[in-house]
Protein backbone atom coordinates (compact mmCIF):
# COMPACT_ATOMS: atom_id res chain seq x y z
CA UNK A 1 0.00 0.00 0.00
CA UNK A 2 1.29 3.42 -0.63
CA UNK A 3 2.35 5.38 2.09
CA UNK A 4 0.12 8.51 2.87
CA UNK A 5 1.58 12.06 4.61
CA UNK A 6 -0.82 14.93 4.82
CA UNK A 7 0.99 18.06 3.40
CA UNK A 8 0.77 21.35 4.39
CA UNK A 9 1.36 24.47 1.98
CA UNK A 10 -0.04 28.30 1.57
CA UNK A 11 -2.41 28.40 -0.52
CA UNK A 12 -0.59 31.16 -2.63
CA UNK A 13 1.85 29.11 -3.57
CA UNK A 14 -0.39 27.02 -6.08
CA UNK A 15 -1.20 29.78 -7.95
CA UNK A 16 0.59 28.95 -10.34
CA UNK A 17 -0.11 25.39 -9.96
CA UNK A 18 3.32 24.60 -8.04
CA UNK A 19 1.43 22.54 -5.27
CA UNK A 20 -0.53 20.59 -7.82
CA UNK A 21 2.55 19.74 -9.48
CA UNK A 22 4.30 18.70 -5.91
CA UNK A 23 0.95 16.21 -5.77
CA UNK A 24 1.16 14.86 -9.08
CA UNK A 25 4.80 13.93 -8.63
CA UNK A 26 4.01 11.86 -4.98
CA UNK A 27 1.86 10.09 -7.10
CA UNK A 28 4.24 9.03 -9.24
CA UNK A 29 6.32 7.76 -6.84
CA UNK A 30 3.92 6.03 -5.10
CA UNK A 31 3.43 8.00 -2.45
CA UNK A 32 -0.33 9.25 -1.64
CA UNK A 33 -1.36 13.05 -0.74
CA UNK A 34 -3.83 13.99 1.64
CA UNK A 35 -4.24 17.82 2.37
CA UNK A 36 -7.26 20.54 3.19
CA UNK A 37 -8.81 21.19 -0.59
CA UNK A 38 -9.64 17.17 -0.48
CA UNK A 39 -10.29 16.69 2.71
CA UNK A 40 -12.45 19.64 4.86
CA UNK A 41 -16.30 19.52 4.80
CA UNK A 42 -17.39 22.59 3.77
CA UNK A 43 -19.45 24.40 6.61
CA UNK A 44 -17.52 22.91 9.76
CA UNK A 45 -15.16 24.44 11.71
CA UNK A 46 -11.67 25.11 9.81
CA UNK A 47 -9.35 24.21 12.92
CA UNK A 48 -10.86 21.49 14.10
CA UNK A 49 -11.15 19.14 11.60
CA UNK A 50 -7.15 20.50 10.58
CA UNK A 51 -5.80 18.76 13.71
CA UNK A 52 -8.20 16.24 13.80
CA UNK A 53 -6.69 15.00 10.50
CA UNK A 54 -3.14 15.74 11.34
CA UNK A 55 -3.77 14.01 14.91
CA UNK A 56 -5.85 10.76 14.64
CA UNK A 57 -6.19 10.08 10.82
CA UNK A 58 -4.22 6.89 9.75
CA UNK A 59 -0.98 8.58 8.26
CA UNK A 60 2.61 7.59 7.88
CA UNK A 61 3.66 10.89 7.85
CA UNK A 62 3.38 14.90 7.48
CA UNK A 63 5.49 17.19 4.99
CA UNK A 64 5.37 20.90 4.96
CA UNK A 65 6.19 22.69 1.73
CA UNK A 66 8.08 25.76 2.94
CA UNK A 67 8.23 28.50 0.62
CA UNK A 68 8.93 32.57 1.77
CA UNK A 69 5.05 32.77 2.06
CA UNK A 70 4.37 29.05 4.04
CA UNK A 71 6.76 30.57 6.59
CA UNK A 72 4.87 33.53 7.17
CA UNK A 73 1.55 32.17 6.99
CA UNK A 74 0.30 31.49 10.74
CA UNK A 75 -2.27 28.52 9.30
CA UNK A 76 1.07 26.89 8.13
CA UNK A 77 2.74 27.26 11.42
CA UNK A 78 -0.74 26.03 13.08
CA UNK A 79 -0.50 23.04 11.37
CA UNK A 80 3.17 22.11 12.14
CA UNK A 81 1.94 22.30 15.84
CA UNK A 82 -0.43 19.32 15.30
CA UNK A 83 2.20 17.49 13.38
CA UNK A 84 4.96 17.87 16.29
CA UNK A 85 1.95 16.87 18.89
CA UNK A 86 1.24 13.79 17.17
CA UNK A 87 5.03 13.08 16.71
CA UNK A 88 5.92 13.56 20.52
CA UNK A 89 2.67 11.74 21.63
CA UNK A 90 1.47 9.65 19.17
CA UNK A 91 4.35 7.47 18.33
CA UNK A 92 7.42 8.46 20.50
CA UNK A 93 8.86 11.10 18.28
CA UNK A 94 8.58 8.23 15.58
CA UNK A 95 5.95 10.07 13.13
CA UNK A 96 8.00 11.38 10.17
CA UNK A 97 7.87 14.96 9.82
CA UNK A 98 9.50 16.13 6.06
CA UNK A 99 10.83 19.85 5.22
CA UNK A 100 10.53 20.09 1.43
CA UNK A 101 12.31 22.90 1.29
CA UNK A 102 12.07 25.48 -2.00
CA UNK A 103 13.48 28.71 -2.09
CA UNK A 104 14.36 29.21 1.97
CA UNK A 105 17.53 29.02 3.23
CA UNK A 106 17.85 26.32 6.09
CA UNK A 107 18.53 28.49 9.32
CA UNK A 108 14.84 29.58 8.32
CA UNK A 109 13.68 26.57 8.83
CA UNK A 110 11.46 25.96 12.04
CA UNK A 111 14.03 24.12 14.01
CA UNK A 112 11.22 21.50 14.87
CA UNK A 113 12.20 20.77 10.85
CA UNK A 114 15.58 21.79 10.55
CA UNK A 115 16.80 18.79 12.92
CA UNK A 116 15.40 16.39 10.94
CA UNK A 117 16.22 15.80 7.89
CA UNK A 118 14.71 18.03 5.16
CA UNK A 119 14.57 17.29 1.51
CA UNK A 120 15.42 19.76 -0.94
CA UNK A 121 13.41 20.34 -4.30
CA UNK A 122 16.03 21.54 -6.32
CA UNK A 123 16.68 17.81 -6.09
CA UNK A 124 15.80 15.39 -9.08
CA UNK A 125 15.79 12.38 -6.39
CA UNK A 126 13.15 14.20 -3.84
CA UNK A 127 10.25 12.22 -4.52
CA UNK A 128 12.67 9.00 -3.26
CA UNK A 129 13.92 11.10 -0.33
CA UNK A 130 10.48 11.66 0.68
CA UNK A 131 9.11 8.43 -0.11
CA UNK A 132 11.89 6.41 2.35
CA UNK A 133 11.02 8.94 4.87
CA UNK A 134 7.44 7.85 5.21
CA UNK A 135 8.77 4.31 4.58
CA UNK A 136 11.35 4.51 7.46
CA UNK A 137 13.97 3.48 5.07
CA UNK A 138 17.37 4.77 3.97
CA UNK A 139 16.69 6.68 0.49
CA UNK A 140 17.49 4.67 -3.13
CA UNK A 141 19.58 7.07 -4.18
CA UNK A 142 21.80 7.01 -7.59
CA UNK A 143 25.48 8.94 -6.84
CA UNK A 144 26.05 10.35 -10.44
CA UNK A 145 29.93 10.77 -11.19
CA UNK A 146 31.20 14.34 -9.92
CA UNK A 147 33.45 16.92 -11.43
CA UNK A 148 36.30 18.59 -9.91
CA UNK A 149 34.65 21.72 -9.53
CA UNK A 150 31.31 22.83 -7.78
CA UNK A 151 28.84 24.72 -9.79
CA UNK A 152 26.30 27.00 -8.71
CA UNK A 153 23.31 29.01 -10.78
CA UNK A 154 21.54 32.01 -9.43
CA UNK A 155 19.15 33.32 -10.75
CA UNK A 156 17.63 35.52 -10.68
CA UNK A 157 21.19 37.36 -9.65
CA UNK A 158 20.54 39.81 -6.32
CA UNK A 159 16.84 40.61 -7.10
CA UNK A 160 17.48 40.97 -11.37
CA UNK A 161 15.11 38.50 -12.37
CA UNK A 162 16.90 38.53 -16.00
CA UNK A 163 20.47 38.49 -14.98
CA UNK A 164 21.56 34.71 -13.86
CA UNK A 165 25.00 34.46 -12.32
CA UNK A 166 27.37 31.10 -12.37
CA UNK A 167 29.66 30.36 -9.52
CA UNK A 168 32.27 27.93 -9.98
CA UNK A 169 35.12 26.57 -7.45
CA UNK A 170 37.00 23.95 -7.07
CA UNK A 171 36.60 20.84 -4.70
CA UNK A 172 39.37 20.38 -3.34
CA UNK A 173 43.22 22.68 -4.05
CA UNK A 174 43.21 25.21 -5.92
CA UNK A 175 43.73 26.11 -9.88
CA UNK A 176 45.77 29.05 -11.47
CA UNK A 177 44.78 30.68 -14.62
CA UNK A 178 41.57 29.59 -14.73
CA UNK A 179 38.40 30.25 -17.16
CA UNK A 180 34.96 30.80 -17.52
CA UNK A 181 33.54 30.25 -21.38
CA UNK A 182 30.06 30.71 -22.66
CA UNK A 183 29.41 30.40 -26.65
CA UNK A 184 30.72 33.81 -28.30
CA UNK A 185 26.95 35.56 -28.76
CA UNK A 186 26.09 35.01 -25.16
CA UNK A 187 25.15 38.62 -23.72
CA UNK A 188 28.31 38.91 -20.63
CA UNK A 189 27.58 42.00 -17.92
CA UNK A 190 30.38 41.12 -16.21
CA UNK A 191 32.92 38.53 -14.37
CA UNK A 192 35.08 38.73 -11.23
CA UNK A 193 35.66 36.09 -8.09
CA UNK A 194 33.97 36.54 -4.62
CA UNK A 195 32.77 34.30 -1.63
CA UNK A 196 30.78 31.34 -1.95
CA UNK A 197 27.05 31.51 -2.57
CA UNK A 198 26.34 34.62 -4.60
CA UNK A 199 28.06 37.13 -2.56
CA UNK A 200 29.51 40.21 -4.10
CA UNK A 201 31.77 40.07 -6.69
CA UNK A 202 34.69 41.57 -6.24
CA UNK A 203 37.27 42.87 -9.52
CA UNK A 204 34.56 43.19 -11.76
CA UNK A 205 34.91 43.87 -15.24
CA UNK A 206 31.89 44.68 -17.63
CA UNK A 207 30.95 43.48 -20.76
CA UNK A 208 32.63 45.76 -22.71
CA UNK A 209 36.18 44.44 -21.73
CA UNK A 210 37.16 42.16 -24.70
CA UNK A 211 37.24 38.52 -23.44
CA UNK A 212 39.27 35.73 -25.06
CA UNK A 213 38.12 34.38 -28.01
CA UNK A 214 38.87 31.20 -28.93
CA UNK A 215 36.81 27.13 -30.36
CA UNK A 216 35.85 24.82 -28.47
CA UNK A 217 34.58 21.96 -31.44
CA UNK A 218 32.26 23.67 -33.31
CA UNK A 219 31.39 26.16 -30.98
CA UNK A 220 32.48 29.62 -30.98
CA UNK A 221 33.71 30.93 -27.69
CA UNK A 222 34.07 34.10 -25.25
CA UNK A 223 35.87 33.21 -21.80
CA UNK A 224 36.72 35.58 -19.12
CA UNK A 225 38.84 34.71 -16.14
CA UNK A 226 42.63 35.81 -14.90
CA UNK A 227 45.64 33.96 -13.50
CA UNK A 228 45.33 34.39 -10.29
CA UNK A 229 44.62 31.52 -7.84
CA UNK A 230 40.74 29.65 -7.09
CA UNK A 231 40.73 27.85 -4.22
CA UNK A 232 37.24 26.11 -1.96
CA UNK A 233 36.53 29.07 -0.11
CA UNK A 234 36.62 31.32 -3.29
CA UNK A 235 34.59 31.30 -6.32
CA UNK A 236 34.55 32.63 -10.04
CA UNK A 237 31.38 34.55 -11.17
CA UNK A 238 30.23 34.88 -14.14
CA UNK A 239 27.09 37.13 -14.32
CA UNK A 240 24.64 36.74 -17.75
CA UNK A 241 21.74 38.61 -19.18
CA UNK A 242 19.13 36.32 -20.71
CA UNK A 243 18.74 34.73 -22.65
CA UNK A 244 20.96 32.60 -21.04
CA UNK A 245 23.10 29.85 -23.08
CA UNK A 246 22.04 26.29 -22.84
CA UNK A 247 25.63 25.07 -21.41
CA UNK A 248 28.70 27.39 -19.72
CA UNK A 249 32.35 25.65 -19.92
CA UNK A 250 35.15 26.22 -16.84
CA UNK A 251 38.53 25.04 -17.54
CA UNK A 252 42.24 26.26 -17.17
CA UNK A 253 44.88 27.55 -19.38
CA UNK A 254 48.33 27.29 -20.08
CA UNK A 255 49.20 31.43 -19.49
CA UNK A 256 47.27 34.12 -17.97
CA UNK A 257 46.36 34.97 -21.76
CA UNK A 258 45.42 32.13 -23.12
CA UNK A 259 41.98 30.48 -23.98
CA UNK A 260 41.09 27.60 -22.51
CA UNK A 261 42.36 23.97 -23.57
CA UNK A 262 40.58 21.55 -26.03
CA UNK A 263 37.21 20.27 -24.21
CA UNK A 264 38.58 17.12 -22.67
CA UNK A 265 40.43 19.54 -20.23
CA UNK A 266 36.65 21.66 -19.61
CA UNK A 267 33.89 21.08 -17.47
CA UNK A 268 30.47 22.27 -18.38
CA UNK A 269 27.34 23.04 -16.78
CA UNK A 270 23.97 22.60 -18.38
CA UNK A 271 21.62 25.48 -17.33
CA UNK A 272 18.52 24.54 -18.65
Amino acid sequence: MAPKAWITYAWADNEGGDFNYLVQEWAAAGVQATYDRIELVPGKRLWEQIGKRIITDPLDGWAYLLTQTSLQSEPCREELAYAVHRALTDRGGDFPLIGLVHGVRIEDVPPALRVRLCVSLADRQWPEQVKAGLERRAPKIAVGAQTRYVWSWHHPYRGDAIVAAVEVRPRFGEVMNWRVAVPANTPVVRWGHGPAGGGEIAGMKVSAVEGIRGRLGETEIIAFGSGDRRSPGASSYLVLRAPFPPVVFFGVSPGELDPPRGVEDLHMMVTR
